[in-house]
């Protein structure tokens, strides 16, 4: 067979394994605000939707077979279930605090934060292994879902605390360490290296972010943005990588603020998807693609009057696909 036609043959096999569902899989809260929130699932345009369970902070697996997210209680419940509710819901983890839930990206792991401790949950066998322990300051699987990037202050659980990147390797339980410079976290690992942010303490005041990238070993680290942060805020915190890396999604934090941004990765810069910081449009996911943000509007608040919209990431109105609904996530 010519090489040509094999490349091609390859080509179309491989578009067909990275490609998004036809259909991909919405979940957002209605009513987030109040103690009867709701869990629903709903079709990536909102058509179709169906309740899940009460709760917050929902999360959807790549592959759109699985929505996980958190019951509050006597004991705070971590649920998972099947996105088409063929069965009942699975009780993952119980706990004072449960925190930071997320699928890898080969949908068959669950990571979640209980107490001081990260954890991630195999869901064919059902067993959760110990990731880490100390105060997690943000967490990413690696693209091919073999091991996990976490950043940690220890036992300091102050805003500002000195805290380092480190992974852990999912099979042979290996741990390494990957900053040294006390000031690494939030991270997000990408297909050329992971993202995360260097803090830099203020007396005071809320430390500063900014955005940088470092090679898994700890070589190679390059500096992305070089945004000045204004007091009582602190900056981005990377979200979700286009599939080429090209393109990322962060939202910019502080007090009384938290609103979507577009960040090129090539240039580093950075331009809110909104003008209003308080009440606007927060990011919570990018498509595969890079054209499109998922987010709700209203701001960070969960008893403001909220809308599950999309919007183009070049920037542009927001379309609706949920009113009064909010903090969502799919699997396009």
């Amino acid at each position: 067979m010519a090489r040509r036609t094999i490349t091609t043959l390859l080509g179309a096999a491989l578009a067909l394994v990275v490609a998004a569902p036809a259909e991909a899989t919405l979940v957002y809260v209605k009513d987030p605000g109040e103690l009867d929130a709701r869990v629903w699932v709903a079709r990536d345009d909102g058509s179709g939707a169906r309740p899940m369970g009460r709760g917050h902070s929902p999360q959807v697996s790549p592959d759109g077979r699985w929505v996980a997210w958190i019951r509050e209680g006597a004991a705070n419940r971590l649920m998972m279930r099947l996105a088409d509710r063929s069965r009942k819901a699975r009780v993952v983890a119980r706990s004072s605090f449960v925190a930071d839930v997320r699928f890898s990206p080969d949908s068959k792991s669950l990571g979640f934060v209980r107490s001081r401790r990260l954890f991630v949950y195999d869901i064919r066998e059902r067993t959760a292994v110990k990731a880490a322990t100390g105060v997690i300051r943000g967490y990413s699987f690696s693209p091919d879902s073999a091991a996990v990037v976490f950043g940690t202050s220890g036992r300091n659980d102050a805003v500002d605390a000195p805290s380092d990147l480190y992974s852990f390797a999912l099979e042979d339980r290996d741990r390494v360490r990957i900053t040294r410079d006390r000031k690494s976290l939030n991270p997000l690992w990408g297909a050329s290296g992971i993202i995360h942010d260097r803090m830099r303490a203020r007396v005071g005041d809320a430390p500063s972010y900014n955005v940088f990238e470092i090679q898994p070993d700890g070589g190679s680290l390059r500096r992305i943005t070089r945004l000045r942060i204004p007091s009582l805020v602190s900056g981005l915190v990377p979200l979700e990588l286009s599939a080429n890396g090209k393109r990322l999604l962060a939202d910019f934090v502080g007090q009384d603020t938290e609103v979507g941004f577009r960040v090129n990765m090539t240039n580093g810069k950075a331009k809110a998807l909104d003008s209003d910081f308080e009440n606007g449009l927060v990011g919570f996911d990018l498509s595969a693609d890079g054209r499109t943000v998922l987010g709700h509007t209203g701001g960070p608040d969960p008893t403001n009057r909220h809308d599950v919209v999309t919007i183009p990431y070049r920037g542009g109105d927001p379309k609706v696909l949920v009113r009064r609904a909010g903090f969502p996530d799919w699997s396009l």
